[in-house]
């Protein structure tokens, strides 16, 4: 396999916070083959923790949260302490791909870490954007040269660092035939706009929370539960639309932003819903907020669709919320037209974003950039990641 392919593993750990999705591709040619593919679970306490270290504080405090705030120390030993936890879940995920494909790390050229974000300010007066997952610890004990830290240089270069998926969608999405959109349903959504004109600007940007919200609110009322998310929007199902407060969610000044623009789970927070729950003056019960959490991510993705102005184009959903079919035909419906996924277009959606990091640890090892400035809002074409030996 070695001789006739170039192998690359693609790391991704999203805003889902609900495992690894690790990708094994084939860069031999421009065109980008899935060879095979793992997905890596994390465990419920290694969960809490990230959910803890990348959220903002809330006023319903764990007892670990508590613990932390009596000593703020406290919080930069539990950033160092994951940050070597997660590396070895990335290694770890690496290497179980490697053994159900019958591989060894002779026969991988680099893996591509994204790590996992845990703040992402790109609008502070001190702009910056944090993965933790130490590559160091990911090449040696995959014994595989590892790509990470792919945000900084476009930060450094005035971008937002993000997001970063756009410019994989241009290498093996993009038609001249037809104008496409590619819409990814993480915890945060994001769409890219590739025109079928070679010659325009490819448009990328998240346009606000997709999974994280629906998700922390159905675990925050589901304590005896089989899944970590509302499947198929079961809950949301259950409830009404509450006009007064979509309209204070929608109204968000992040909504209004021009792009480029992105965005976290440390903005679109339990803590931000809270805070527009409370300026509602009678109580709503947990079914009608699912539902209008569900409307919130409908809207502001059509709302982000209708400002690209576009007449005739296809649009193709990708990322964990591609499987909640009420959502997409709920967003169907909102902007008058029919949603297909990336799998229509012979490309896993499930894997997409872990495959975007195989592709974007090929364009580093090449020198070649691996950003797009109309996307990022960065001063120019950057070479991202940092390369770390085995």
């Amino acid at each position: 396999m070695k001789q006739t392919n170039e192998l690359y593993i693609g790391l991704m750990s999203g805003t889902s916070l609900d495992g690894i999705d690790v990708a094994l591709i084939n860069l031999k040619t421009d065109q980008c083959q899935l060879i095979s593919h793992y997905f890596h679970p994390l465990n419920q306490s290694i969960k809490e923790r990230l959910i803890l270290l990348s959220s903002p504080t809330n006023k319903n405090n764990s007892p670990l949260e508590s613990n932390i705030k009596r000593n703020q120390s406290k919080r930069i030993e539990l950033l160092a302490e994951l940050d070597v936890i997660m590396a070895n879940q990335f290694a770890e995920a690496a290497n179980k791909l490697l053994q159900q494909s019958q591989l060894t790390a002779k026969d991988i050229i680099a893996v591509g870490s994204h790590g996992q974000t845990v703040r992402h300010r790109p609008n502070n007066h001190f702009p910056f954007s944090i993965q933790i997952g130490d590559a160091n610890i990911i090449a040696e004990k995959t014994g595989i040269t590892t790509v990470a830290d792919f945000r900084r240089a476009d930060l450094a270069a005035g971008g937002q660092g993000a997001p970063l998926a756009p410019a994989f969608h241009n290498a093996i999405l993009r038609s001249n035939k037809e104008d496409r959109i590619v819409l990814n349903l993480g915890g945060i959504a994001n769409v890219t706009f590739l025109p079928k004109n070679k010659k325009a600007d490819v448009i990328g940007f998240d346009t606000g929370p997709a999974n994280t919200l629906l998700d922390a609110y159905y675990i925050k009322n589901h304590n005896n539960r089989e899944y970590d998310f509302d499947k198929n929007a079961e809950f949301a199902q259950q409830g009404i639309n509450n006009q007064a407060l979509l309209n204070l969610l929608i109204n968000d000044p992040y909504f209004q932003m021009d792009f480029p623009k992105s965005t976290g789970r440390e903005y679109f927070s339990l803590n931000w819903l809270e805070q527009k729950i409370l300026q509602i003056n009678k109580p709503i019960n947990h079914e009608d907020i699912q539902a209008t959490l569900l409307q919130l991510t409908v809207l502001s993705i059509a709302e982000s669709i209708q400002k690209l102005n576009l007449e005739n184009y296809s649009i193709f959903a990708c990322g964990g919320g591609m499987h909640n079919h009420y959502l997409l035909t709920q967003l169907s419906q909102k902007i008058n037209h029919p949603i297909q996924t990336t799998n229509d277009l012979n490309v896993d959606g499930d894997y997409l974003e872990a495959m975007t990091f195989a592709w974007l640890a090929k364009q580093r090892l090449q020198g070649l950039p691996g950003n797009i400035p109309s996307v990022t809002g960065a001063s120019k074409r950057k070479v991202l990641g940092g390369v770390y030996l085995p």
